[in-house]
């Protein structure tokens, strides 16, 4: 009998970072990661990208590479559960498939390149990376710091940066997305400027970022960003830790959702953002009702009762794959 729920495609986990990071982890840890391979499966996930993180720090593209690997040898391996991206088969693995397919990404350009190590090692890096992952979905110039990139989140004021030019020129044409999540309002709108005066091709999106017009943090996104985001025809993939939902509001995510469907309607998609826990034992990073992937169809069931079902299935999977055929068609 086929699966009546609608499939879902996610713009954002880190469940590589915390295989690399933590000793024995693995992806069956339901109580310490909301990615974790049965969460992933009870929420009829069918596209998920693997975000290979790293701070801004001494060995950051080594801990990216070491995630790379982990990807191809310990995910892609398990053939019962994950498939590889098929960019031409696209619609049938998230329609159809009845396993997980993955695409890579890179969160935050240190994992490219060390801030004092020469530039052209983030270029060699990165086609290392792809040999290695396969298509990489998005890069994002910085994480919630400053870098030899950009500003990041919690560095306002600082944009874009000359090395930040010098990326963004290598991947014109390369059909990979730059995702403005983690940058500065002014790195972002550096970064679309200079998009523009170089007329270079590149998409944009926000890959896990919240509207800042609901909750008014750093890491949810202006509403100027938003236009611009919608104008280029991006992504905004809705973020479910509960500091950029709402600190102690679960149902502020409706709120966000509603918010997106009024001025983001064909850019508004899921990228939760599940990392580790905060431990077994301590407080979680997210509000009971956005736990885990699991979650994913108890909340699409709530939203039935306010929202279409064309609007839910732009939501759960049709604005990405509309996105990807545009990236990579």
């Amino acid at each position: 009998m086929e699966d009546s729920r609608l499939p879902i495609v996610d713009l954002h986990c880190d469940l590589t970072g915390y295989l690399a990071w933590i000793p024995g982890a693995t992806p069956l840890d339901v109580n310490r990661i909301g990615c974790a391979i049965p969460h992933l499966q009870a929420g009829r996930v069918r596209l998920q990208t693997m975000a290979f993180f790293t701070p801004t720090e001494p060995g950051s593209a080594a801990f990216t590479l070491k995630q790379a690997r982990l990807y191809r040898d310990d995910l892609l391996r398990q053939e019962d559960v994950f498939a590889p991206i098929c960019p031409k088969d696209l619609q049938n693995q998230v329609l159809h498939g009845d396993r997980i397919a993955m695409v890579a990404a890179i969160e935050n350009a240190s994992g490219l390149c060390e801030e004092e190590e020469p530039l052209e090692l983030a270029f060699s890096r990165l086609e290392e990376i792809i040999k290695l992952a396969g298509p990489v979905l998005y890069i994002s110039l910085s994480h919630v710091d400053e870098n030899r990139f950009s500003g990041g989140n919690l560095t306002p004021g600082i944009g874009l940066k000359p090395d930040g030019e010098e990326l963004l020129r290598y991947l014109s044409g390369r059909r990979i997305a730059v995702d403005l999540a983690h940058a500065s309002d002014a790195a972002a709108f550096d970064i679309l400027s200079f998009i523009d005066q170089q007329n270079l091709n590149i998409l944009v999106m926000a890959s896990h970022s919240n509207f800042r017009e609901v909750c008014d943090h750093p890491r949810n996104l202006p509403q100027e960003l938003v236009q611009e985001i919608v104008h280029r025809q991006g992504l905004i993939g809705l973020n479910f830790l509960k500091n950029f939902v709402h600190p102690t509001h679960p149902e502020a995510l409706l709120e966000h959702i509603r918010y997106g469907f009024r001025h983001a309607p064909q850019t508004l998609a899921f990228g939760a953002d599940f990392f580790q826990e905060s431990g077994v034992l301590g407080e979680s990073y997210y509000h009971e009702e956005h736990r885990s992937a699991a979650r994913y169809q108890s909340i699409l069931t709530e939203l039935k009762q306010e929202f279409s079902p064309e609007q839910l299935m732009d939501l759960s999977y049709r604005n990405v794959l509309r996105f990807l055929e545009r990236l990579w068609g």
